[in-house]
C-alpha cells in the first residue's frame, strides 16, 4: 500500500483529501484533519514526487538563471558581482517556493532548448550579453522572462537596470571635486553610438569632464575587460605614466582592485600616487587595502525588482513599469583622496 493510501486510511479520509493537504488546498479540510494528515505524513517520512506534482499543476517551480559563456570559456562565476547577485536571486526565489537553475548559455537556439527541456516557469538573464539576440529569445519562448541591464530597444522586453550614465558622471565629478584633472577610464567600451552599460558610464565620464572644462584624452582610456587580471594590466600601464594620470574610474570593483594591485606592483603607494573609484559596491570592496571608494548599485534591490517583474508575469498581474531603472550613489572609503 502506498504512503498516501496508508495516511488516508489512518486519518479516515479519502486519498483525494490527502493530496489536497499535500498541495496546500485546505479549503474543504478541517483544521483537525489537516494537522493529523501532516503529522502522519511526517511520521512516514513522506517526500512528495515533484515531477508528478509539476505535471499535475503544469508548473515545475524552476526559474532559469541564465549566464553567458565568456570569451575563451571565461568563468563568469569568478566575478564577485555576479556571484553576489546570483546568491540574492536564489535566496529570494527559494523564499517564494521556486528552484533556481543556473546555466551558462550563449546561443538563442540553445537557450530555447534549455527552457523547453526543463519546462521552466520563467527565466532571468544576467549581464547585458543577450541584447543582440533578445528578439529571438522572446520570439522562440512563450514564458515570463526578465533581462538585467538590457539596453535593447525591443518594446516587449522586461528589464531591470541601473542609471549607468549617472554612475559614470558622479564618479568623475567626485574625482574632479578632489582636485583631479587627469582622470583615466578603464572598461570594455563598445562600438560608438551603441547604447550599453559601459558606453553609458563612459558617456557620463566624458560629460563630467566637459562640464568641468577638463580636456578629454583618448590615451587615458583603457578599454580592457572588467576583470581582475586585466585590471592588473591596466594598473601597470597607468603606473608607467607616473604623474600624468592621477586618478582612474574603473567600471567594475573587481577591475579597480586589480588596478590597485598592478600599480602597487610597479611601486605606487596607494592612494597617494593614484586615486581609484570602482563600480558596483561588492563586498570585496571593503576587504581590499585601501578600502575601495565606489559607485554603489543596490544588488539586493536589483534582484528583488527582477523577481517581482517575473512573478507579476507568472501570475498574470499588471506591470505598470516594464523597465525600472534603479538609482546609484557614491560610497566614500579610502581609495580616492584629494590631489597633492
Amino acid at each position: 500500500m502506498s504512503i498516501i493510501k496508508e495516511v488516508a486510511a489512518e486519518a479516515g479520509v479519502s486519498v483525494m483529501t490527502v493530496y489536497n493537504v499535500i498541495n496546500g488546498n485546505y479549503s474543504k479540510v478541517s483544521e483537525k484533519k489537516i494537522k493529523l494528515i501532516l503529522k502522519l505524513l511526517e511520521e512516514k517520512n513522506y517526500v512528495p514526487n515533484l515531477t508528478a506534482k509539476s505535471l499535475a499543476i503544469k508548473s515545475t517551480k524552476i526559474i532559469g538563471i541564465i549566464v553567458p559563456v565568456g570569451d575563451d570559456d571565461y568563468n563568469f562565476f569568478k566575478d564577485p558581482y555576479l556571484s553576489e547577485l546570483i546568491g540574492v536571486i536564489e535566496h529570494l526565489l527559494r523564499k517564494k517556493g521556486y528552484y533556481a537553475m543556473v546555466r551558462s548559455v550563449i546561443h538563442a537556439a540553445d537557450i530555447s532548448t534549455l527552457l523547453k527541456t526543463w519546462n521552466m516557469d520563467g527565466a532571468i538573464f544576467l549581464l547585458p550579453y543577450y541584447d543582440h539576440i533578445a528578439h529571438q529569445i522572446l520570439a522562440q519562448n512563450n514564458l515570463p522572462m526578465v533581462f538585467l541591464d538590457s539596453y535593447s530597444d525591443n518594446p516587449d522586453i522586461f528589464s531591470v537596470g541601473i542609471d549607468d550614465y549617472k554612475g559614470g558622471y558622479i564618479a568623475t565629478k567626485y574625482l574632479v571635486s578632489l582636485g583631479h584633472t587627469r582622470i583615466a577610464f578603464a572598461g570594455s567600451i563598445g562600438e560608438d553610438g551603441v547604447k550599453c552599460v559601459v558606453n553609458q558610464r563612459f558617456k557620463g565620464y566624458k560629460d563630467a569632464l566637459r562640464e568641468a572644462n577638463i580636456e578629454f584624452h583618448e590615451s587615458f582610456v583603457y578599454p580592457f575587460a572588467p576583470v581582475y587580471d586585466m585590471g592588473i594590466v591596466a594598473g601597470r600601464e597607468i603606473s608607467k605614466r607616473k604623474g600624468e594620470i592621477t586618478a582612474v574610474l574603473a567600471t567594475a570593483d573587481v577591475m579597480a582592485i586589480g588596478i590597485m594591485e598592478g600599480a602597487r606592483l610597479n611601486g605606487y603607494l596607494l592612494p597617494n600616487d593614484l586615486s581609484i573609484v570602482g563600480f558596483d559596491n561588492i563586498e570585496a570592496s571593503i576587504f581590499c587595502s585601501p578600502k575601495l571608494t565606489t559607485v554603489s548599485q543596490n544588488i539586493p534591490k536589483k534582484a528583488e525588482c527582477a523577481i517581482d517583474l517575473l512573478m507579476k508575469q507568472i501570475n498574470d498581474e499588471p506591470t505598470p513599469e516594464k523597465r525600472p531603472v534603479l538609482d546609484v550613489e557614491i560610497i566614500e572609503r579610502q581609495s580616492a583622496i584629494p590631489l597633492r
